[in-house]
C-alpha cells in the first residue's frame, strides 16, 4: 500500500500512532483483535499484520478524512498525533478517543451508513 503521504515528519508520527494503538489493543484485548459496533451488532475485527495492519487503518479512517476536508491537513495530522501521543511515545487519553473515533466510523461504514 502506497503511503498518503511523502512528508517524513508526518510518516513517522503515523507510524508511532500506529505502534501505541496496537500495544494500546493488545494489551486491553489480550490478542490482536478489537470489537467495533454495527448498529447494534458486536464485530470482532482481527488486526492483519500488525503495527502495519493498524497503520493501513490510521491512513484510512484519519488521514484520508482529513486530506479529504482540509487545505492544509498534513500540517493538522501532525498537529493531532502531537496530542496523541505521550512523550515516550505510548498512546494518550486524547490518541484513545482519536482510536476510539476511527473504530466508530469503521462500525458505520460496516453498518453502511456512508462513512469511509
Amino acid at each position: 500500500m502506497a503511503l498518503i503521504t511523502q512528508n517524513f515528519r508526518l510518516n513517522s508520527l503515523a507510524n508511532q500512532y500506529a505502534a501505541a494503538i496496537y500495544s494500546h489493543v493488545v494489551n486491553q484485548n489480550g490478542g490482536e483483535w478489537f470489537t467495533v459496533n454495527a448498529n447494534t451488532l458486536p464485530i470482532r475485527v482481527n488486526i492483519v499484520g500488525g503495527v502495519p495492519g493498524v497503520r493501513q487503518l490510521v491512513d484510512a479512517y484519519f488521514l484520508e478524512a482529513l486530506q479529504l476536508n482540509y487545505q492544509g491537513w498534513e500540517a493538522a495530522a501532525i498537529a493531532m498525533f502531537d496530542k496523541c501521543l505521550a512523550s515516550d511515545k505510548s498512546i494518550n487519553q486524547t490518541g484513545i478517543e482519536v482510536w476510539e473515533s476511527m473504530v466508530s466510523d469503521m462500525g458505520s461504514t460496516v453498518a453502511g451508513d456512508g462513512y469511509a
